[in-house]
């Protein structure tokens, strides 16, 4: 159990670490030569899923911290907040550290879409948690936070 609680604390921080580096690397001869091996459409459609990545990827950052806030006890406003509010610091972060990576920018609406994944996130969360008591996902995050 110790294990388990100890590995949810560290998951959210090496989690950043993996969107750290993936936003750390674009290499625009890589999509060039791509490019060359696929149809047109293909790559619109894997174009399009990279930046629907953003909703995904701080909504799975903000479940991850949800998940580590568990560890020290039942859920509350104060926790969701504060998830939240980590999950989009961070990806602000990650947006000026773009400004700073070869080939990458700083990009407003990135960070509107990592907005919305959060919030879409702690909507479903939150209703899970609090409302549906019945729900499965809800009994899963109940269970996973700390009894006294």
């Amino acid at each position: 159990m110790v294990i388990i609680r100890c590995f949810l604390l560290i998951l959210p921080f090496l989690y950043m670490g993996i969107i750290w580096l993936q936003s750390s690397h674009f290499n625009p001869e890589s999509v060039f030569a791509l490019s060359s091996l696929l149809d047109v459409n293909v790559i619109l459609l894997l174009g399009i899923l990279f930046e629907l990545a953003h909703f995904f990827e701080f909504g799975l950052l903000y479940l991850l911290l949800i998940m580590s806030f568990l560890t020290f006890g039942k859920l509350n406003s104060t926790k969701e907040i504060l998830a939240a509010s980590l999950a989009l610091a961070y990806g602000l972060i990650d947006e000026i550290h773009q400004m700073y990576v070869p080939f990458r920018s700083f990009s407003y609406f990135d960070l509107f879409k990592n907005c919305i994944g959060v919030w879409v996130v702690s909507y479903i969360v939150h209703r899970c948690y609090f409302i549906r008591k019945n729900s499965r996902s809800g009994a899963v995050l109940r269970k996973n936070h700390k009894t006294r």
